[in-house]
This record gives C-alpha cells, structure tokens and sequence, in this order.
C-alpha cells in the first residue's frame, strides 16, 4: 500500500513573507549555471546554497558543496531564518500559470510524506529511467543534510475527486505563503493540520498506486539512503529514512500541464547529414524547411507549427542540425517498417511512443547515438525555441522537436513495469525549492 502520513515541515520565517520570490528556485535538476549564479546574487538567504550549491577547485571531503549546504540548513535553523512547523500536518500547494500556448491554469495538490518502498503495483511506481550521476549527487546532498528540500511529484488516480473535495475548503483561506517566480507561476500554500481530515485523505490514497511525475532520481536516492541506513543498523533519524517528501495530485487534474522534452545532442562533432537520412529515408518522409538569414525566424516558426499539427499521430519530429541552412520534418510513413529497430523488450503498447520511437529509430539507427549509455550528450528543454536557437549559435550539433507525452501514456507504462527513456516527460510549471522543506534532524 501507498502510506503517507502527516509531518512537521520547514520554512522561511513569515518574517521573509515579501521576499519569498528572491528566495526559492526551481528544482536543482532544470537550473543552468547561469541561473544559479543568478539566484546566488538574489539574495544571500536564496535557498540555492542549499539545493545546488556552487563547487570550487578548492574542495575538499570535509569541505564542498554539500557539506557547505549541510553547514548553511543548521545555521538558518538556529537563526530562525527557517522555522519548523510545531503540528504535523500536510502542506495544500497550488500554483497559478499561464502554459506556453497561453491558457491560463491552476494546479493544486497535498505534500506528506509517503513511505520509500521497492516499485510496485499499490505503492510508488516510477515512468522514466535514471542516470547514474545525478543519484550519486542527490545521494551525497541527503547524507549531509538529513532533508528532503524539494518535494517528489507525484500523481495518483482519483476520478471522483475525492481527495481535492476534502482539501479543497483550506484554501479559502488566506495563504500563509504566497509568491511569483521568475516564470510568472503563482505559488500559494495552506497548512492542513485537521487529524480526521487527514486521516481521510490517507485511507483514500492507502492502496492507490502513486506514480511518479517528476522526481525519479530523487526517489532512488531516497530509497538507497534508507537501505543504507538500514544496512548500518539504523541511526538517531529514527524513521525518518522510510519517508521522503511528496506533492500528490491527481491524475485526472484539469491543471495538470505536459510539455515536450526536446532533445539537444552534444558531443557528436560535425555531422554529416546525408548518410543519416539515407538511412531514416525508408522508414520516414523527409520534408526540409529552407532558409536564409532574414527569415530564419519564420522558418522555425513553421517546423514548430508543424511538427505540433501532427500531435495525433506518431513518429514526427522537427531535426535542426548545426551548419545546415534549413529544418527538417521527419513524418513516419509506417510504424510497422520502423518497429523492427525498436527494442524488443519494450512493451507493444508503448512500441509507437514519440520518445520510444525518436531514441530507438532516429537518435539509435538513424544518427547512431548510443541511447544507452547518453548520460553528458544529451539536453533536454521545455522550449523549442531554445533547442533551434543553440543550435544555430553552435552550441549543440542536432536538436529534436518532438510532441509531448501524454499523462494516460505515463501511466501505462508505469503499471506495465517499463520505464521510458529518460525525460519522456516534462511537468509545468515547477514545484518551487525552498516554500515546503522535510528535515531529518531535530
């Protein structure tokens, strides 16, 4: 079962109310280095110092950036500068957005506490697949903290709205934090502290399966901290290991936003695009988008139109490739021609996925990038705009445009025990870092 209980949170004194905005972030995995230096300056209390500290040739093992964010928690605990709830309780969290196609929308949803438990089906099931670096940082970020600074996000199924009919009244209230990041995003927050609220809030969500959104590197790392713990014979934590901090919302939530995960490659030098598409030729129509410098702009507006009209159906991509004076549409003829490159452990139902489809045929057979082992070459971004324009600055050697993946495709694929390739999917907006904190530590 999917257990998830109530606990005491940490956040920024109400003292810090007007200022919230220079002091959270996003998750540490989608800031670039730019950004980070830039919410370093923001404010000296800025969360950043914690969630992704900077590192300096100088460092050392008792002194880096995770020993340096460890020593930063302690002392803005002592100041005060952040205050730990005195109820356990669990935290309402909405957040107010415009998506990128301007629609205007509003997601909410509860962060507790839910137990580290292996995958299965009635507990925690994840979508996507892993990267060795990025768990052997958070690893290393959670064994100097005792803390679990940003929560995991995840979806569980609730078509009946039960859930939401239960929290919904907290929030109208006045929210005891409130602030717009730099994307525009409102972020609000409640506490809900009610026992025999919560205490129906838990016995739905019990044998509900909990899938996760956003946060798969992070959940690993917790459920390698707790049987590390558990393998050393316990420590002064107490139970704390066994949980790890969690936005839960529902499947079915009408504010519940996917963006597409565009792939920019790295690392592939100069590349020679004719072979390349010889060998995509038979299994795709290749139509190019020419242009010059004055109309550029127009002409990665139409692959990006393009490209979203075929939303429908699968297998189509918009390819930009360094050097090259025009974009290009890659349109499937025929999945059954292409389904013989796919690998064969992957389940049918999730054979003619885009990202299934878009690593195993275009980036594997068509580009020869060994998807496998892709963790340094690849990038990924929300913005299309972005992955073409780095293109054309030199930045990086090929980047695709592809449709996202919709949530009901999430969900197969977790229930099936398979996991996508990594960044299938990419949740908007962000939870912020720094507004709801779990700390180990008294």
């Amino acid at each position: 079962m999917a257990e998830i209980v109530p606990f005491k949170s940490v956040h920024y004194n109400g003292d810090h109310a007007g200022e919230l905005n220079r002091l959270i972030t996003p998750p540490y995995d989608v800031i670039s280095r730019k950004e980070q230096e830039g919410f370093y300056q923001a404010h000296p209390l800025n969360i950043i110092r914690v969630v992704l500290g900077k590192q300096f040739l100088t460092d050392s093992e008792v002194d880096n950036r995770y020993t340096r964010a460890a020593a930063t928690l302690r002392e803005w605990l002592e100041q005060g500068v952040l205050v730990r709830s005195p109820h356990a309780g669990m935290t309402v969290y909405q957040m107010e957005f415009d998506d990128p196609h301007g629609e205007h929308r509003i997601i909410d949803g509860l962060v507790a506490l839910v137990k580290v438990d292996d995958y299965g089906p009635g507990k925690v099931l994840p979508h996507e697949k892993t990267y060795k670096g990025p768990k052997e940082d958070q690893l290393k970020l959670i064994h100097a903290c005792h803390a679990n600074i940003t929560p995991i996000h995840g979806l569980f199924s609730d078509p009946e709205q039960a859930v939401y009919n239960t929290y919904k009244e907290f929030m109208g209230a006045k929210p005891e934090q409130e602030t717009r990041d730099a994307q525009g995003t409102i972020h609000r927050t409640w506490t809900l502290d009610d026992e025999a609220v919560i205490a129906r809030i838990r016995a739905t969500v019990a044998y509900r399966s909990i899938f996760i959104a956003d946060g798969h590197h992070r959940y690993e790392t917790s459920l390698a901290f707790r049987n590390e713990v558990r393998a050393a014979g316990g420590s002064d934590l107490g139970t704390c290991p066994d949980y790890v901090m969690m936005y839960l919302t529902a499947m079915s939530h009408p504010g519940l936003t996917i963006l597409a995960a565009h792939r920019m490659i790295t690392e592939l030098g100069d590349v020679d695009i004719d072979p390349v598409l010889r060998r995509l030729s038979p299994f795709f129509d290749i139509d190019e988008i020419p242009f010059l410098a004055e109309n550029r702009q127009a002409a990665e507006e139409e692959l990006v139109k393009q490209v979203a009209a075929l939303s429908q159906t699968s297998g189509n991509f918009g390819i930009a490739v360094r050097g090259e004076h025009c974009f290009r549409l890659l349109r499937l003829k025929n999945f059954q021609s292409a389904d013989q490159l796919i690998d064969p452990s992957v389940p049918s139902s999730l054979r003619d996925l885009d990202v299934t489809i878009l690593k195993e045929v275009v980036m594997g057979a068509g580009f020869g990038i060994e998807t496998q082992n892709a963790e340094g070459i690849i990038e990924y971004t929300p913005s299309a705009t972005d992955a073409l324009e780095r293109v054309e600055r030199g930045e990086i050697q090929v980047s695709f445009v592809l449709n996202p993946t919709r949530v009901e495709q999430v969900q197969a694929a977790a229930e099936l025990g398979h996991k996508l390739p990594h960044k299938s999917t990419y949740f908007y907006p962000k939870l912020s870092s720094g507004l709801v904190l779990n700390v180990f530590a008294p």
